[in-house]
């Protein structure tokens, strides 16, 4: 079971993670199955074109396919029909392809709106038809985790609910931001000690050291954490 959030501030971040994620699963020979919205649908398949993949002989083959956020958002204060509708999808990919993967609009949309609680509740949703099922799931929200407003638990929450947490489509970018801004704020001996101690008590989702050491900086050293937090933010405008 992989469970995937994707962190994104643009909407072309996202667009690329997006496609490279479905791009894999159509060269991988696994059913694809998106839950989105006709707009992020439209550029989905025009990123693909880009790339090379001939996503329409795709969707005709029935290896991509699309089911609409709005269906799955409407049923989700009725668990039974939520459970109903994303197995039914699921079933049908699983019914010719060994392995499915699945992107996941809806925590985003969710988010998008304000309604953080029913996001919340849409992951866990995902649980236990992830270990019925076996799939694949990339979910996303618009979070930028280099801002400080960002840990009021929100954040905390959302990844404790995933398996893998990417803070940005440019990881590397991100880490170079974390650890340079670690490495002004704090003395070589400082910083030795909080990528020891981040590492130590890493949360349980799998995450970029960088990501993992604001954890540990907004728990337990949070004046110290929006020093790094403003000088990373710095350095990832200008990188």
């Amino acid at each position: 079971m992989e469970h995937v959030l994707h962190l994104y501030q643009e909407e072309s971040c996202l667009l690329d993670a997006l496609a490279d994620f479905v791009a894999e699963g159509l060269r991988l020979e696994e059913g694809v199955v998106v839950i989105g919205s006709t707009p992020r649908w439209d550029m989905l398949l025009e990123r693909l074109r880009i790339g090379g993949v001939d996503a329409h002989a795709r969707v005709l083959s029935g290896q991509l396919r699309l089911l609409g956020t709005h269906l799955l958002r409407a049923s989700l204060a009725h668990r039974q029909r939520f459970n109903e509708l994303a197995s039914g999808a699921l079933s049908i990919a699983r019914a010719r392809f060994e392995r499915v993967r699945v992107f996941s609009e809806l925590t985003d949309a969710l988010w998008r709106d304000g309604d953080r609680a029913n996001a919340h509740v849409v992951e866990r949703y995902w649980r236990p038809l992830l270990n019925v099922h076996g799939f694949k799931l990339l979910c996303a929200c618009p979070i930028d985790s280099l801002e400080g407003q960002a840990y009021d638990g929100s954040l905390q929450a959302l990844c404790a609910a995933h398996t893998h947490v990417h803070p940005a489509f440019d990881e590397q970018g991100f880490e170079e931001a974390v650890s340079g801004a670690v490495a002004e704020v704090l003395d070589t001996q400082l910083a030795r000690m909080l990528h020891a101690l981040s590492g130590a008590h890493r949360p349980s989702a799998q995450m970029p050291p960088g990501q993992a050491i604001l954890f540990w900086l907004k728990d337990h050293m949070p004046r110290t954490a929006e020093k790094v937090l403003s000088r990373a933010r710095a350095r990832w405008s200008e990188h």
